[in-house]
């Protein structure tokens, strides 16, 4: 008895669940029909024919195909419209002959929409017709008018010459100017030098009062006072060099800015030749 029981109680669930199921798919898709329209009345067209396609896709409905080219038509878009009316011609084997007359009549609306689209676009617009004022003025502007004249002739064209740059003469290089600046320049090295010489001088005599002050020396005061003197006769010589170079480039670039050599014929004693005299 309780087996009967329960075998009856699973049928009944069973049942109530088959029967729920398409009230519930009916629902949903009721649902998405609502949204598709609202979309395509709102201008939304991409969202109401997306939405009509998945259903078509779930369904094999033709219906959401005709509904497709209804969308298309609401908007405007003929031509998209035609195309999906013509599609739901060729999807719908089993439609009556009412449902197929209806779509075949959208497909002529559009179709003669767009025609009347097309010749309004091509018909020119007309022409303004005169009016009194614009028929009498030009008469009035003949009268006025002044007589016209000639063109006075063109002012005649006068060529001028282009100015020429003035030449500009370069002055000769002077003999051993490039000795004398060089000879400058190492005496200026040189007395850098010597400028650097002075101050480990003055570093070499601090680390040497520091260290004669110390009870016990201090082994890094005195290597560095050594270092110090070391580098100040270094310098010293180094500038020493540089300076004595200096001013014999100089004094060799002078003497040969102020050379001069003469040179001149000469006869005498059967003997015929050229003499040069050279000053320095």
């Amino acid at each position: 008895m309780n087996m009967r029981r329960l075998g009856f109680s699973a049928l009944l669930a069973l049942a109530v669940s088959f029967a729920v199921a398409p009230a519930t798919r009916a629902a949903s898709e009721e649902s998405k029909e609502r949204a598709a329209r609202k979309a395509c009345l709102s201008g939304n067209v991409q969202k109401g024919v997306e939405i009509l396609s998945d259903l078509f896709v779930k369904t094999e409905d033709p219906v959401f195909i005709f509904n497709q080219g209804r969308c298309f038509e609401q908007n405007g878009r003929c031509e998209e419209a035609i195309n999906r009316f013509r599609e739901y011609l060729r999807k719908a084997g089993k439609a009556n002959a009412e449902d197929k007359a209806d779509a075949e009549k959208h497909i002529a609306d559009c179709q003669a929409l767009m025609g009347h689209n097309a010749a309004s676009e091509a018909k020119p617009e007309p022409a303004p017709k005169p009016t009194a004022e614009t028929a009498v003025t030009p008469k009035v502007e003949a009268l006025s008018a002044p007589p016209v004249q000639p063109p006075p002739p063109p002012p005649a064209v006068v060529t001028v010459p282009p100015a020429q740059p003035p030449v500009v003469t370069e002055p000769a290089p002077s003999p051993g100017r490039g000795m004398r600046i060089a000879g400058i320049a190492c005496g200026i090295v040189g007395v850098g030098a010597i400028a650097t010489g002075i101050y480990f001088y003055t570093r070499a005599r601090s680390y040497s009062d520091k260290v004669s002050n110390q009870e016990v020396v201090n082994p890094s005061d005195d290597s560095a006072g050594k270092n110090a003197e070391t580098m100040q006769w270094v310098f010293y010589g180094v500038g020493g060099a540089a300076v004595a170079t200096g001013v014999v480039l100089y004094v060799l670039g002078a003497r040969a800015g102020t050379e001069r050599v003469a040179v001149a014929p000469w006869v005498g004693g059967g003997v015929a030749g050229l003499s040069a005299q050279g000053a320095f």
